[in-house]
Order: C-alpha cells, then sequence, then structure tokens
C-alpha cells in the first residue's frame, strides 16, 4: 500500500480510500476525542498524487471538489515533513480526486499518507514508515492507517494498529448521498445521544468471517455511529434501505457516514446492487477489497 512509482510525469503515488467494517466506540478520553476499536479496510477506489521539484511547496487539485490551500491535508503533511527532515526543500504537488470527501472513506487522511511518502522518496529524507506514522499521527488521526496494512484492527484514536492478514474475495458496492455527514456533528450527536452499545458484536468479531461468504459478515457490521448519522438524516435519502431493498445481505456505514458498502462474493453481484442504488438516486463505486498491496481493478458506476 501507498507504493512509489516513477515516470516523466513525476513520482506518483495512489492513495486508497477506506471503510471501516466494524466501528466501536468505547468511551471518552480526557483529550476530548473518543476511544475506538474499529476494523478498518483499504479498497481499490484511489486519488493520485504526482509529486515533481519545484520552488516553494505547491499543490493544484483536480476531481472531486477539494480546497487546495494550505489547510488540505497534504500541504500540512508536507509543511511537516520538510521541517522534520528538509526545511526549505520545494514541489508541487497535483492531485487528482476520486475518493468524495464527507463520506467516511478517509480520503484526505489517504492523500497525507501519500504526501508523507512521496515527499520522503523526492526529498531523499530515508524515513522508515513507522516514522512517517508517527508524522501522519500529527496531521490526522486516520493517517497512520494508511502507512500500515491494507487490512487492521484500529484503536485508540486511530494510533494503535493491528495488521491483519487475510486472503479476502470480498466485492464491496460502495453507495453514497448527495449530503455529507461532518465528522464532529456525528460524534457531537453520539454524545447526545448517549447510545448504549449494549449486546453489540465486538468490533473484532468481524475477524472470523473475513475469509467466509459474505452473507455470515451481516450481523457483524456494527458502527457505533450510525444512530447518530441516521438522527441527523432528517428524512434524506435512506442509503442502507436502498441497498438493503436491492437485496444486499451484509450492509454497513463506513466512519461517520454519509457512505455505506454492501458485501457481495462476486463482482457481478456488486454490479448489480450498485446499479441499484444509483437508479435510486445514489452515488456509486465498486471495489475490491486491498490485500497485501494487491487488488482488483475497481469499478466505476
Amino acid at each position: 500500500m501507498l507504493e512509489v512509482t516513477s515516470s516523466t510525469r513525476g513520482l506518483t503515488v495512489e492513495a486508497p480510500a477506506k471503510v471501516n467494517l466494524t466501528l466501536r466506540v468505547l468511551g471518552l478520553r480526557d483529550d476530548g476525542y473518543h476511544d475506538l476499536e474499529s476494523v478498518v479496510a483499504a479498497v481499490a477506489l484511489f486519488d493520485t498524487l504526482v509529486f515533481e521539484p519545484a520552488e516553494g511547496v505547491h499543490l493544484e487539485c483536480r476531481g472531486v471538489g477539494v480546497p487546495g490551500g494550505e489547510d488540505n491535508l497534504v500541504m500540512v503533511a508536507a509543511r511537516l515533513l520538510a521541517d522534520a527532515c528538509r526545511p526549505g526543500q520545494g514541489v508541487r504537488v497535483r492531485l487528482e480526486k476520486r475518493i468524495p470527501p464527507g463520506r467516511g472513506f478517509a480520503g484526505g487522511s489517504s492523500d497525507a499518507a501519500a504526501a508523507l511518502v512521496g515527499l520522503n522518496a523526492l526529498w531523499g529524507c530515508g524515513l522508515e514508515r513507522e516514522e512517517l506514522a508517527r508524522l501522519g499521527g500529527r496531521v490526522g488521526s486516520d493517517v497512520p492507517l494508511f502507512l500500515a496494512s491494507p487490512i487492521a484492527v484500529m484503536r485508540g484514536r486511530g494510533e494503535r494498529l493491528e495488521p491483519v492478514a487475510a486472503g479476502l474475495s470480498w466485492w464491496l458496492a460502495l453507495a453514497w448521498p448527495v449530503y455529507e455527514m461532518p465528522t464532529a456533528e456525528v460524534y457531537a450527536a453520539y454524545d447526545r445521544l448517549g447510545v448504549s452499545a449494549d449486546g453489540r458484536p465486538a468490533a473484532t468479531a468481524v475477524l472470523d468471517c473475513l475469509t467466509g461468504p459474505a452473507r455470515e459478515a451481516a450481523p457483524f457490521l456494527v458502527n457505533d455511529l450510525e444512530a447518530a448519522a441516521d438522527s441527523m438524516r432528517c428524512g434524506r435519502f435512506d442509503v442502507r434501505e436502498c441497498l438493503e431493498r436491492a437485496g444486499a445481505a451484509a450492509v454497513g456505514m463506513t466512519g461517520s457516514g454519509s457512505a455505506y458498502f454492501a458485501v457481495a462474493d462476486t463482482e457481478a453481484e456488486a454490479n448489480r446492487l450498485a446499479d441499484a442504488a444509483r437508479a435510486a438516486g445514489a452515488n456509486t463505486h465498486v471495489v475490491s477489497l486491498l490485500a497485501d498491496g494487491k487488488h482488483q481493478q475497481e469499478t466505476p458506476s
């Protein structure tokens, strides 16, 4: 995951989206964040970042709308690495966005991780992935995830990662509505609701069925934030209902929403579910899960 390739365009890194197969909220921390336990998987939906030498640090964004200024996490990561490793170094980063923001795919965090990897190579910093992950944790809680295994158990704020070795054959139909779900607002709604997690499976229970039929995962795709996100939907398009009505046997919400995923055993089944969700008004994409840096080709839809 996050490999650097070289071409006449410059150094290129493909930054994948992630889905939370599970997400349990274990409590509120003293620093105001929540303690989490989550099984997270990278999927074959990618942003592309190209790096080339330049005077100063510049970012050009194309594709899905994301601000290209200093607040972009790519710029934050670039400034942080320059301060730590190569003060005064410059770069021009061209970012092609395909991962929709505000849907729970952590595209911004993945881009930041890709920036650390690409600039580490371009500037010859020589930092190991563990060192980059520590820097990434200062950019955002999800950034270290993309510097680790494609499938992992994530704990704490996201800084504690346990790699999972699994040869997965599942396909996912990703579906998301036009509206976003701001993460901070969903967590605030979760705290207000006081959602009880009694009787729900542990986040790691899904690990026992990762290599089995998709339908067996259905009881274990728990996300403690879903009730909070649903309370903010206010009668707008219900993605879960849409996928289940199309016949999806196993559906989960990723992150704080608003995107959902339906697990399928074959690409054809995932495409059928995506077609049904798209016909009902959702944006969709069919992807495989990444494993050991290898993946099947993503399918736009």
